[in-house]
């Protein structure tokens, strides 16, 4: 396999920092819990996807607007340690940088809630250079914010670049931020790859069937690349020329969930798009990275193919069907 390493992502979603919380158990209503830890990190899903493939060799940069306040100055930061290109982000004077409170169990659970802040969701098209697609091998957006990632996701459709779109909450949740529906399918009619958890496909189409989601989202769209499902300890599921790949999930000893999927998505990326790998053989890879993530705190991934491969060897016995 030729792992190469000048394949180039342009990322525009999620620029965030986490405030990670460790507790016994998520409390609730009128129930009452202690936080054992408190660490502030960077994180967002682009941002730690991002980062998953600057570890596997890829060149990887994002677009986003943050303000110059404490924790977009950690997060661009730790893009540029990570060796992640921060040229493309938008620094607001005395603005408010996205952040999240995550409450984390030592079981692998965990809630989000999102402090939206007020830079994020407002870039626009206007602000983007005519040559920020200038190398880019891939696309891909979240819709934080959707004007410019569909402005983009159009260029790109234009120019042969590939886009993929993962939608990593629920449509109510996309609404709240100012998302509609109709710039979700907007988006999803320029994507060549579509991802999303179960709730993103249940919250589209009223079944949180995968496999009668996608066939519902068929009647209109159809991604050249398919549709993937993350489905936690269920593993993943990928449909792509009409056929289904399931790839389960490693039974590894859990310390924290927390950007999983991105790790997953960042390696599924990696595998198929940059090495050719099958999708099959990508959906393994993808999993491992996952899993190997869910071994060690934080939001993003440490470690790079090495550390996958070894997870692999350890659960070689393990097939997708």
């Amino acid at each position: 396999m030729d792992e190469s390493k000048t394949f180039s992502v342009l990322g525009c979603g999620t620029a965030t920092v986490d405030v990670l919380l460790s507790c016994d158990y998520l409390p609730g209503p009128d129930q009452f819990e202690m936080i054992r830890s408190r660490k502030v990190v960077p994180g967002g899903s682009c941002a730690n996807m991002l980062v998953t493939l600057a570890r596997l060799g890829a060149r990887a940069g994002q677009l986003a607007r943050i303000g110059d306040d404490s924790y977009g100055r950690l997060f661009c930061r730790d893009l540029q340690e990570m060796s992640v290109d921060t040229s493309r982000l938008i620094t607001v004077p005395g603005g408010s940088t996205m952040h999240t409170y995550i409450f984390a169990t030592g079981s692998g659970e965990h809630a989000i809630y999102a402090d939206m802040g007020d830079t994020i969701m407002s870039l626009t098209p206007d602000e983007l250079p005519g040559d920020i697609l200038e190398g880019t091998d891939l696309f891909y957006a979240d819709l934080f914010p959707a004007p410019p990632a569909i402005h983009l996701a159009g260029l790109c459709r234009k120019k042969g670049i590939p886009v993929v779109f993962n939608l990593q909450c629920p449509v109510p949740i996309m609404e709240k931020i100012g998302v509609s529906r109709g710039e979700i399918l907007e988006m999803l009619s320029l994507a060549d790859l579509f991802i999303s958890g179960r709730e993103g496909y249940r919250s589209l189409t009223g079944t949180g069937d995968p496999r009668e989601a996608v066939a519902v989202l068929r009647k209109s769209v159809d991604p050249a690349l398919g549709f993937v499902c993350t489905a936690g300890e269920e593993g993943a599921i990928w449909l792509a020329e009409g056929q289904w790949e399931h790839c389960p999930s490693y039974p590894v000893e859990i310390r924290d969930t927390t950007g999983a999927g991105d790790s997953f998505l960042g390696a599924l990326i990696w595998s198929y798009m940059a090495c050719g790998e099958s999708r099959r053989e990508a959906l393994k890879f993808a999993s491992a990275a996952a899993a190997l993530k869910c071994t060690q705190e934080g939001p993003r991934l440490q470690g790079g193919i090495t550390g996958i491969r070894d997870l692999q060897k350890r659960y070689a016995s393990r097939v997708c069907d």
